[in-house]
Protein backbone atom coordinates (compact mmCIF):
# COMPACT_ATOMS: atom_id res chain seq x y z
CA UNK A 1 0.00 0.00 0.00
CA UNK A 2 2.76 2.29 0.50
CA UNK A 3 4.08 2.72 -2.98
CA UNK A 4 0.51 1.53 -4.77
CA UNK A 5 -1.36 4.42 -2.88
CA UNK A 6 1.65 6.83 -2.84
CA UNK A 7 1.82 6.65 1.38
CA UNK A 8 5.64 7.16 0.90
CA UNK A 9 6.99 7.42 4.52
CA UNK A 10 4.20 5.24 6.28
CA UNK A 11 5.50 1.91 6.08
CA UNK A 12 1.74 0.21 5.25
CA UNK A 13 1.59 -3.03 3.34
CA UNK A 14 0.14 -6.92 3.74
CA UNK A 15 0.98 -10.14 2.68
CA UNK A 16 -0.57 -13.24 1.57
CA UNK A 17 1.00 -16.83 2.63
CA UNK A 18 0.39 -20.24 3.73
CA UNK A 19 -0.13 -20.29 7.45
CA UNK A 20 3.05 -21.43 8.13
CA UNK A 21 4.86 -18.38 6.66
CA UNK A 22 2.59 -15.93 8.58
CA UNK A 23 2.90 -18.17 12.12
CA UNK A 24 7.50 -17.88 11.29
CA UNK A 25 6.94 -14.26 10.04
CA UNK A 26 4.83 -12.99 13.64
CA UNK A 27 7.92 -14.60 14.91
CA UNK A 28 10.55 -11.95 13.80
CA UNK A 29 7.73 -9.43 13.39
CA UNK A 30 8.25 -6.16 15.92
CA UNK A 31 5.51 -5.22 18.11
CA UNK A 32 4.51 -2.02 16.79
CA UNK A 33 5.65 -2.67 12.95
CA UNK A 34 2.75 -0.24 11.60
CA UNK A 35 1.78 2.66 13.21
CA UNK A 36 -1.54 4.44 14.32
CA UNK A 37 -0.92 7.31 10.81
CA UNK A 38 -0.22 4.96 8.52
CA UNK A 39 -2.81 2.57 10.06
CA UNK A 40 -5.42 5.70 9.77
CA UNK A 41 -4.31 6.59 6.09
CA UNK A 42 -4.61 2.80 4.58
CA UNK A 43 -8.11 2.92 6.37
CA UNK A 44 -9.08 5.73 4.51
CA UNK A 45 -7.08 4.58 1.49
CA UNK A 46 -9.37 1.32 1.30
CA UNK A 47 -13.14 3.31 2.04
CA UNK A 48 -12.06 5.03 -0.84
CA UNK A 49 -11.73 2.28 -4.00
CA UNK A 50 -11.39 5.12 -6.56
CA UNK A 51 -8.15 6.43 -4.74
CA UNK A 52 -5.72 3.62 -5.47
CA UNK A 53 -6.80 4.01 -9.27
CA UNK A 54 -6.32 7.64 -9.37
CA UNK A 55 -2.95 7.39 -7.61
CA UNK A 56 -1.76 4.61 -10.22
CA UNK A 57 -3.22 6.65 -13.15
CA UNK A 58 -1.16 9.72 -11.76
CA UNK A 59 2.24 7.67 -10.23
CA UNK A 60 2.60 5.89 -13.83
CA UNK A 61 2.02 9.55 -15.91
CA UNK A 62 4.61 10.96 -13.86
CA UNK A 63 7.07 7.84 -14.07
CA UNK A 64 6.68 8.83 -17.67
CA UNK A 65 7.39 12.11 -17.87
CA UNK A 66 10.42 11.96 -15.76
CA UNK A 67 11.48 8.69 -17.83
CA UNK A 68 11.51 11.13 -20.98
CA UNK A 69 13.04 13.69 -19.30
CA UNK A 70 16.04 12.22 -18.35
CA UNK A 71 15.90 10.14 -21.70
CA UNK A 72 16.31 13.67 -23.16
CA UNK A 73 18.84 14.74 -21.19
CA UNK A 74 21.14 11.94 -22.12
CA UNK A 75 20.88 9.91 -19.30
CA UNK A 76 20.55 5.82 -19.44
CA UNK A 77 17.05 5.07 -17.67
CA UNK A 78 16.17 1.21 -16.91
CA UNK A 79 13.26 -0.01 -17.93
CA UNK A 80 10.87 -0.60 -14.49
CA UNK A 81 7.53 -2.26 -13.94
CA UNK A 82 7.69 -0.47 -10.19
CA UNK A 83 6.67 2.64 -9.21
CA UNK A 84 10.43 4.11 -9.51
CA UNK A 85 13.03 3.49 -12.22
CA UNK A 86 17.07 3.88 -11.11
CA UNK A 87 18.77 6.21 -13.68
CA UNK A 88 22.62 5.40 -14.61
CA UNK A 89 24.95 8.10 -13.78
CA UNK A 90 28.76 8.62 -13.19
CA UNK A 91 28.38 8.48 -9.50
CA UNK A 92 25.96 8.00 -7.52
CA UNK A 93 26.98 9.70 -4.37
CA UNK A 94 27.94 12.97 -6.34
CA UNK A 95 24.96 12.98 -8.70
CA UNK A 96 22.69 12.64 -5.32
CA UNK A 97 24.70 15.57 -3.43
CA UNK A 98 24.06 18.22 -6.31
CA UNK A 99 20.21 17.74 -6.15
CA UNK A 100 20.45 17.68 -2.62
CA UNK A 101 22.40 21.02 -2.64
CA UNK A 102 19.16 21.87 -4.52
CA UNK A 103 16.83 20.49 -2.00
CA UNK A 104 16.29 17.28 -4.39
CA UNK A 105 16.60 13.96 -3.14
CA UNK A 106 17.09 10.90 -4.82
CA UNK A 107 18.34 7.13 -3.69
CA UNK A 108 21.51 6.56 -4.05
CA UNK A 109 22.09 2.94 -4.64
CA UNK A 110 25.59 2.10 -3.90
CA UNK A 111 24.42 0.20 -1.28
CA UNK A 112 22.50 -2.21 -3.29
CA UNK A 113 25.89 -2.64 -5.16
CA UNK A 114 25.21 -0.14 -7.71
CA UNK A 115 27.58 2.47 -7.60
CA UNK A 116 26.38 4.27 -10.98
CA UNK A 117 22.15 4.02 -10.61
CA UNK A 118 20.46 6.12 -8.52
CA UNK A 119 16.77 6.06 -7.96
CA UNK A 120 14.36 7.96 -8.71
CA UNK A 121 10.57 8.07 -8.08
CA UNK A 122 7.34 9.81 -9.43
CA UNK A 123 6.62 13.19 -7.65
CA UNK A 124 4.04 16.11 -8.50
CA UNK A 125 4.32 17.38 -11.93
CA UNK A 126 5.91 20.38 -10.62
CA UNK A 127 7.99 18.49 -8.34
CA UNK A 128 9.33 16.72 -11.52
CA UNK A 129 9.47 19.95 -13.46
CA UNK A 130 11.85 21.28 -10.88
CA UNK A 131 14.19 17.97 -10.68
CA UNK A 132 14.42 17.85 -14.48
CA UNK A 133 15.12 21.79 -14.90
CA UNK A 134 18.35 21.30 -11.87
CA UNK A 135 19.49 18.09 -13.68
CA UNK A 136 19.74 19.93 -16.70
CA UNK A 137 21.20 23.14 -15.01
CA UNK A 138 23.81 21.05 -13.08
CA UNK A 139 24.27 19.29 -16.66
CA UNK A 140 25.16 22.54 -18.12
CA UNK A 141 27.37 23.01 -15.93
CA UNK A 142 29.30 19.83 -15.93
CA UNK A 143 28.38 19.02 -12.30
CA UNK A 144 27.05 16.15 -13.05
CA UNK A 145 25.99 14.07 -16.03
CA UNK A 146 25.15 10.84 -17.42
CA UNK A 147 27.39 8.16 -17.20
Amino acid sequence: MTKDCALAGLRLGYGMASAEIITNLKKVCPPWNVNAAAQKAGLVCLCHPSYLAESEKKIKASKEYLRQGFAGLGFRVLPSETNFFLLKVKKAADFRSALLKHGLMVRDCTSFGLPQYVRIAPRTQSECERLLAVAAELKSKSEIYPA
